[in-house]
């Protein structure tokens, strides 16, 4: 029923700094293992060891109107291979009991919890 699976997991981020970049790329390791693992509910994520792949700066010059206020701008683009330990619980394995109700009018029009 409860599994521990160790996977490793690629991701990448973009931003205007390399925190935000390093914080948008860590977040998406829920997103790409829910897409991995569906039909288990994930109970935790464990991040185990984080290797850089690939960490760019790219700097480019920013004027308004073409010739007024130059500045220097800089976007940041990280890849990530994270090292994670999951820990999984298995829906299908889990036997849920069939209990039937009975249908009657007055269960429909006053909800069944008034039916004693």
């Amino acid at each position: 029923m409860k599994k521990v699976i160790e996977t490793k997991v690629r991701i990448e981020g973009e931003g205007d700094s390399k925190e935000r970049a390093l914080n948008i790329a860590l977040g998406n390791i829920q997103k790409k293992v829910m897409k991995e693992y569906k039909g288990n509910m994930i109970i935790r994520i464990e991040p185990v060891n984080v290797d850089v792949v690939e960490a760019m700066e790219t700097s480019y010059i920013e004027r308004f109107l073409f010739i007024f206020a130059p500045r220097k701008r800089s976007k940041f683009r990280v890849v990530l291979d994270v090292d994670v330990k999951l820990f999984l619980l298995d829906v299908e394995e889990i036997r849920f009991e069939t209990v039937e109700q009975g249908n009657s009018l007055k269960g429909q029009i006053m909800g069944n919890n008034f039916l004693k």
